[in-house]
């Protein structure tokens, strides 16, 4: 394992805001061009991949294909169940990583980690828990989930039993040496927990936790509030201003439908549909920053779209 070293966050960006020395004491290697440090994940340069195996390509020469079409992501979908078989996982993130594609994972819909009873919370943990096992064979450095809905909690009671339930759920992993990154997605839905708020308060109270932001998501979340770059900017400096650094952060992208009443997520669409929101004002953002993401594209094309996202965010590091 390397040896204790110092960062500098936001040394290695433009950052929005100011730099903040810390100490990261664990740095886990996960990929040649990979670390997860403990508190962040380090990542070579910003990755482009889309949400679950390429729709133009056979699984079994998936990565192969991300790789020869300029990608080097993918998130394995594990939203319906979690694969357990070690031995595949492990070949699938070999096969992975000789192609330079980095991998997170997206773990099960069935978990609310603030529901009502103490018996589905811990039905939650474990599956997140299995989550973690499978990430971790596979070589995955995150994982993705949708921590639940407020039901008839108050939004902090919810948020309390949340955390309290990562904490253990991070406990258990610490002790079993699963060290990977747990990532609380911003949820479109105002019914459901994981506002900006909510994820940037679980990642601030629980250690490991870093949030994966979705904004498709906060768009439709509060009636189409992404209009342009200063709403994206103002995003953004809310994420430094509570965590630090953005250098690390997974991202979720799509242009999105609302529901009939503007407020919350009725479809994902392709890029250029116009629903929004629009993804060149973030890909500026990024390029005249020097943010290194982790960014998956939830479009219904998929891969064609995560190519898209690269061609625009490469056209702004050309200035073009």
């Amino acid at each position: 394992m390397p040896p204790p070293f110092q960062r500098r966050r936001g040394s290695d960006s433009k950052a929005l805001g100011g730099p903040n020395i810390i100490m990261i004491d664990r740095v886990y290697k996960l990929h040649p061009s990979a670390y997860y440090g403990g508190d962040q994940l380090i990542l070579d340069r910003v990755r482009f991949g889309p949400a679950g195996f390429p729709i133009d390509s056979p699984k079994e020469r998936a990565f192969e294909y991300l790789r020869k079409i300029g990608l080097s992501g993918m998130e394995y979908q594990a939203v319906r169940r979690v694969p357990t078989n070690e031995k595949e996982l492990k070949k699938l993130g070999e096969e992975a990583k000789e192609n330079d594609i980095l991998l997170t994972l997206h773990a099960p819909y069935a978990i609310n980690l603030s529901a009502e009873t103490e018996e589905k919370i811990k039905g939650s943990i474990n599956r997140l828990l299995s989550a973690a096992k499978a990430a971790k064979a596979m070589g995955a450095l995150h994982v993705t989930f949708h921590p639940g809905y407020y039901l008839k909690r108050s939004r902090n009671d919810a948020l309390r039993v949340a955390i309290s339930a990562l904490r253990e759920l991070r406990e258990i992993m610490t002790s079993e040496g699963i060290d990977v990154e747990l990532g609380p997605e911003t949820m479109g839905k105002p019914s459901q927990l994981g506002s900006l708020d909510d994820v940037l308060e679980m990642a601030k109270s629980v250690e490991g936790v870093s949030p994966t932001i979705d904004f498709a998501h906060l768009h439709v979340r509060d009636g189409g509030i992404i209009k342009g770059e200063d709403d994206y900017r103002s995003i953004l400096r809310r994420i430094e201003r509570e965590i630090g650094d953005l250098n690390g952060l997974v991202v979720h992208f799509t242009e999105v439908e609302a529901t009939s009443s503007g407020y919350g997520e009725r479809m994902h669409h392709e890029l250029g549909s116009g629903y929004g929101p629009d993804f060149h004002p973030l890909a500026k953002i990024i390029a005249e920053n020097g943010l290194k993401w982790f960014i998956v594209s939830e479009s219904p094309i998929l891969e064609r779209d995560s190519v898209k996202m690269k061609e625009i965010y490469e056209s702004f590091l050309r200035g073009s």
